[in-house]
């Protein structure tokens, strides 16, 4: 606000110009006051009238495209003031750059005539860099002179010009665009009297403090691809985002949605018209230097994507902007709390308070319960800021917290979804930390939510030389994958454990990999590949004499026998693979080359000898300790029965398969049951029920991604068309 030293001497009191007179009162102007040595006639003294009401929305954007849901909202709030005759409070929050001003603008321009007494605006400059906010006394000053107040009848007491000002909005209608809102006490001293105003505030964050004046909160996020894709083509205004489709498509993707980017990006070939979109594309593909490249030549530099990041990230507290920049590091698509904390070294409550401040300040948003994630270019800029303001050695412990976190809670899930299977990684029988779990349905319900996570910093693991870490994380997501399938994740992740384990020069760790990318081929139909794997991955074992490798090896190219229809080289294997596992007194290796044994059985027409094989596997993999086991091995069963003309035995076996295979959310095996059931019931002659478990199947095949799906698809096609109800 003001102060009497910032007038000059016409507006003094006493100054030579001076034409006024004022009477104060503690609290503020009582009025206009005349002193004269003598009066002659009337007086007669002119407080000033209403006059045209002001109209201060800046321009609205002209390209301004979208935000029909938040345009809504604003109307909404329109409607509300209208009908109950009091003021609505909306704040507009976003990251900057997202086009909340652009938003509030387009809409009060559009709706001017619901506010016959004038549209009122002030920038509030939040986040100028290097200067503080505008001081709300200063715009109320500003507000009451737009609203035809006499200088004299202002107060000089903030509160008393804040009250002067709801005093002359009472009863009036108008509405306020307050930009660039640093706080909600900023907001507070600026809220008129009562009446049907909308006062519509945009600001970088949350502002919860309003939310006992009223507010209603709206948060604005990037464009839609459509729409950003058609922003950029409304400021080239040319043929180029026609010609270019796919090229428009990638520049929006590399400039995030954001509407602050795209414009620049757009601008910058609007001024270029022979520029090749896919030109630019190219430019900035790299992530390094692509906020830099976007900002070059911006107008005002201070609006620039350098400026808008570089501004909210100098507002944070140093936890906060520490937490920001360290998510710079390849995280993956988002973080929780204990990921955050992991990335400080710090307990969970001080990381919550750093990432509610990053929320605040629109850095991160909460896309699904505690769980977090950046914008793609404030990631970008959270790399940059990690490079300039991180030391080289508190980045790389801050990368081993999390990396630890990670693979320690992978552990600690593995050994709750399968406790019975042997381990290589040396963490399986180190002290851990990590997430803790106490069922299965929690240890897979982690791995499902932190899987993208996870194959990221495998990734990372393998890009800064962590390549223990890398190939353990591979082992620890083994049973997953078996029980979840999740096949693009599978092969991405162990190509890249597999170069990692063969980096270190490590035989038994390529074993283990290579055993795993065989499985994959296995489930996914491709034998001739799954052998190749398997047999480099035995010749690994035998090198190292890790008996217990040489055993899972044995079993996996018995399986790929029974896939190319060679029966008799899978029971000659399995029962080396059994010879081993006795030979060692591993009980649940026993049990589980009996399972082997008894498939390798049926399918050499023996079934007498298989039912006696799952029979005596089924007697070790009870519901309680190995559920997956006993689906796998009643499904075994089944298939036996089935084959052996005993439908309703099979069916017996089935139902219990399906039920627990349900419970441990065995998702691959559910599908593979439904498949048996429709062939117990096409042998029943139960033609309804057979499309009925066709279509579950498919369903649960189309949603793994699995090729048993295309199989499946075709089935049902073949089936007779049901009976006309």
């Amino acid at each position: 606000m003001r102060s009497p030293s910032d007038f000059d001497d016409s507006e003094q009191p006493g100054g030579a110009a001076s034409a006024r007179n004022e009477f104060a009162a503690p609290g503020g102007t009582v009025g206009a006051v005349v002193q004269a040595g003598a009066v002659h006639g009337d007086v007669h003294i002119h407080t000033g009238s209403r006059g045209d009401p002001p109209r201060q929305v800046p321009l609205a954007p002209r390209h301004f495209t979208d935000r029909v849901p938040e345009q809504a909202a604003l109307s909404t709030a329109v409607r509300g003031a209208r009908a109950d005759r009091l003021p609505r409070v909306v704040v507009v929050s976003g990251p900057g750059g997202v086009g909340k001003t652009a938003l509030a603008a387009h809409f009060l321009h559009r709706a001017a005539d619901s506010f016959p007494d004038g549209i009122l605006y002030a920038d509030l400059r939040g986040f100028a860099p290097g200067a503080p906010p505008v001081d709300p006394g200063d715009v109320l000053d500003r507000f009451l002179r737009s609203l035809h107040t006499e200088a004299g009848a202002i107060p000089f007491d903030p509160a008393a010009r804040a009250a002067e000002f709801r005093s002359r909005t009472a009863g009036r209608t108008l509405a306020i665009l307050l930009d660039n809102a640093a706080s909600a006490a900023q907001v507070r001293m600026l809220l008129p009297g009562g009446g049907p105003h909308v006062v519509v505030v945009t600001t970088r964050l949350r502002l919860a403090g309003l939310a006992f004046e009223g507010a209603s909160f709206l948060q604005v996020g990037p464009l839609a691809g459509s729409a950003a894709a058609q922003l950029v083509a409304r400021v080239l205004g040319d043929d180029r985002p026609r010609r270019e489709a796919d090229a428009v498509d990638r520049l929006v993707a590399l400039c995030g949605r954001l509407p602050l980017a795209l414009c620049a990006a757009a601008s910058r070939l609007a001024l270029r018209p022979h520029q090749s979109v896919g030109r630019l594309v190219d430019q900035l593909d790299t992530e390094q230097g692509r906020i830099a490249r976007l900002s070059r030549h911006q107008e005002p530099e201070e609006s620039s994507v350098q400026a808008v990041f570089d501004t909210s990230y100098a507002h944070l507290d140093p936890t906060a902007r520490r937490l920001y920049r360290l998510l710079g590091l390849p995280t993956g698509p988002d973080v929780t709390l204990p990921a955050a904390a992991a990335l400080l070294g710090a307990d969970e409550e001080r990381a919550e308070d750093a990432v509610d401040a990053l929320v605040a300040a629109s850095l991160l948003e909460e896309h699904a319960a505690g769980r977090y994630r950046q914008h793609d270019l404030a990631r970008l800029h959270a790399r940059d800021r990690l490079a300039a303001d991180e030391p080289p050695e508190e980045r790389e412990e801050a990368r081993r917290r999390l990396g630890a976190y990670f693979l320690d809670s992978a552990v600690n899930a593995d050994l709750v979804l399968n406790p019975g299977r042997w381990h290589l990684g040396p963490r399986f029988g180190e002290e851990r930390g990590g997430e803790q779990f106490t069922d299965r349905a929690s240890a897979v319900a982690w791995l499902e939510a932190e899987l993208p996570n996870l194959r990221a910093w495998i990734a990372a693991c393998n890009e800064a030389g962590d390549h223990a870490s890398c190939w353990q994380l591979c082992e620890a997501l083994r049973t997953f994958f078996v029980m979840r399938k999740h096949f693009d994740m599978w092969e991405t992740t162990h190509a890249v454990g597999l170069s990692s384990a063969r980096a270190l020069g490590d035989p038994a760790a390529e074993a283990l990999v290579l055993g795993g990318l065989g499985g994959l081929h296995t489930t996914l139909g491709n034998p001739v590949t799954a052998r190749e794997h398997q047999r480099a991955a035995l010749v690994l074992w035998e090198r190292v004499g890790h008996l217990l490798g040489q055993a899972t090896a044995l079993e996996a190219l018995g399986v790929t026998d029974l896939v190319l229809g060679e029966p008799d080289s899978a029971a000659a294997r399995f029962r080396r693979a059994l010879d081993i596992h006795r030979g060692l007194g591993h009980e649940r290796g026993i049990a589980l080359m009996r399972r082997r044994m008894g498939e390798a059985a049926r399918d050499q027409g023996d079934h007498e000898a298989a039912e006696a094989y799952f029979d005596r596997a089924l007697e070790f993999f009870t519901e309680d300790a190995e559920p997956y086991m006993r689906v796998r091995t009643l499904v075994g069963l089944a298939a036996s029965r089935l084959a052996h003309g005993e439908a309703p035995a099979a069916e017996e076996a089935l139902a219990e398969a399906l039920r627990i295979g349900e419970d441990v959310g065995a998702r691959a095996e559910v599908a593979g049951i439904h498949v048996m059931r429709a062939d117990a019931a096409s042998a029943a002659g139960r033609s309804g029920a057979v499309r009925t478990h066709l279509s579950t199947a498919l369903s649960i095949y189309t949603e793994l991604g699995a090729p048993q799906a295309a199989v499946i698809r075709q089935r049902i096609a073949d089936l007779p068309p049901p009976p006309a109800s």
